[in-house]
Order: structure tokens, then C-alpha cells, then sequence
């Protein structure tokens, strides 16, 4: 009894390195996994350092086309700004010649209207005046126009410049922080401190971005007293010419006969509308 109880003992312990010697499919399987999983900690603390050092070039690249889509983004949007100028400008232009070829035609009738050489020369006469009237008008208004444009200009090319300074300061925060993060990956610091004082960085550098950016751009185009001095100063432009154009109405009034002094009439007061 003794005998086969040692036996099977015996038989017992043997049976594992036996089965594993004779099936090194499965069980050796088995094995590797288990030897594989007392060595992962270690060997997974190294790859997780590894992994991420070697991840923060394209972790940072992401940041990098973020700010160039939102450059692109302000670029579209000067763009739009300029052509609706540009749109306002030709609007401006076009309704210039309608009335121009308008103020032509009621001249052009006034003229067929005079019978003597004496009211010519005072048809004549007006017609220079209204010309000088109205290029003086518009030489004003485009005058007031252009500064007010030019001002515009100043201050949306200083918020851009201002824009680009941020970012480029936005650029070396972060180029800053991803050397130091390098440094540490070479300096064998665990990953979560890089991480959390990358993160921390990262995010100081884009508020202050951020900030910046917000204070630039509540900056207006034109203050609200430029913006009266502009309207006062068309105001008068209009003013003038109406007063040159009365002037010039009366003056043809008293030279001609009242069935032509009222073209006239009409006339300057078609000019005066525009």
C-alpha cells in the first residue's frame, strides 16, 4: 500500500514537466504568458515612457495646425472685408454715372432751349458751374472717404501685426515646453509628471494667447469721434454744392426767359438730389 501510495506520488509530480516535455503547445503557451505577465510592470512602465516621449512631436503638430487654420480663418476674413469695400466703392461709382448721364441729357435739352447768343452764354455758364460744383463735391467726399479707409487700414494692419506677435509668442511657449519635455523623457522622469507639467504649460501659454488675442481685438476700427468728424464733414461737402448749385439755378434764372429758367430749375434740383 505504501508502495503505490509513493508511486502515484511520485507519478504525480513528474506528470506536469512530463506533459509539458511531450505537448509544448498549450501549456508551454501557458507558461510564456505567465512569465510574460511577472515581467510586464517593469517593461510596461518603459514602453508607456517610450511611447509617449516619441509622441510629442506629433502631439505639438496638432497645435501647429491649429494655428494655422485660425490664420487661415483671419485671412478669409479680411478678404470678405475688402471685397465688400470694394463693393460699396463700386456702388458709389455706378450711381455717380446714372446721374451724370442724367444731369447730361436735362443739360443737353436746356441747351436746345436757348434762342439767342445771350442765354447760350449763360446756359454755358451754368453748365461750368454745375461742373465745378460737382467736382468739388466729390473730390471732397472721396477725399473724406480715403482717410476714413486709410484709417481702417492702420488699425487693422497694427491688430494684425499685434495677432502675429501673439502667436509667435504662442509658438516659443510651447516649442519651450516641449524641449523641457524632451529633456525629461531623456532625464527618465515618469511620464506622469511630463505629462502634468507639459499640460500645465501648454495651457498657461494658450491663455495668455487667448487674452491677448481678446484684447486685440476689441479694439475698434474707428473711434465713435472719427466716425461724427467723417458724417460732419460729408454733411458739409453736400452742403456746399447745394449752395454753389443754387447760386449757379439763380444766376441762369435772372439771364433767361421763364419757360428755360424752369429746365434749369428742374436741372439743379435733379444735381442737388444726387
Amino acid at each position: 500500500m505504501n508502495k503505490l501510495l509513493s508511486t502515484l506520488i511520485i507519478v504525480g509530480l513528474l506528470a506536469p514537466s512530463l506533459s509539458l516535455a511531450q505537448t509544448p503547445t498549450r501549456e508551454r503557451r501557458e507558461m510564456t504568458q505567465f512569465k510574460r505577465m511577472e515581467n510586464r510592470p517593469a517593461m510596461a512602465s518603459t514602453t508607456k515612457q517610450e511611447m509617449f516621449c516619441s509622441q510629442i512631436d506629433r502631439i505639438f503638430g496638432g497645435l501647429d495646425t491649429r494655428a494655422l487654420k485660425m490664420d487661415d480663418r483671419r485671412g478669409e476674413r479680411d478678404v470678405r472685408n475688402m471685397e465688400k469695400r470694394d463693393d460699396v466703392r463700386a456702388k458709389v461709382d455706378e450711381k455717380r454715372s446714372e446721374n451724370d448721364a442724367k444731369r447730361k441729357a436735362q443739360l443737353a435739352e436746356l441747351t436746345l432751349r436757348a434762342g439767342t447768343d445771350a442765354q447760350k452764354q449763360a446756359i454755358a455758364t451754368f453748365i461750368t458751374a454745375m461742373d465745378k460744383a460737382l467736382a468739388t463735391r466729390d473730390a471732397a467726399v472721396d477725399a473724406i472717404l480715403k482717410a476714413h479707409r486709410d484709417a481702417i487700414d492702420k488699425v487693422v494692419a497694427s491688430r494684425k501685426a499685434s495677432i502675429e506677435t501673439a502667436l509667435a509668442t504662442l509658438k516659443t511657449d510651447i516649442e519651450t515646453a516641449k524641449a523641457k519635455a524632451k529633456t525629461d523623457c531623456g532625464a527618465n522622469v515618469s511620464p506622469e509628471t511630463i505629462k502634468t507639467e507639459l499640460r500645465t504649460a501648454v495651457k498657461a501659454a494658450q491663455e495668455k494667447f487667448r487674452t491677448t488675442v481678446q484684447s486685440i481685438e476689441k479694439v475698434k476700427d474707428v473711434s465713435k469721434t472719427e466716425k461724427d468728424a467723417r458724417k460732419a464733414a460729408i454733411e458739409k461737402a453736400h452742403a456746399d454744392f447745394k449752395t454753389a448749385v443754387e447760386q449757379a439755378r439763380k444766376d441762369l434764372k435772372a439771364a433767361l426767359k421763364p419757360s428755360v429758367s424752369a429746365t434749369a430749375s428742374n436741372t439743379a434740383s435733379t444735381t442737388v438730389s444726387q
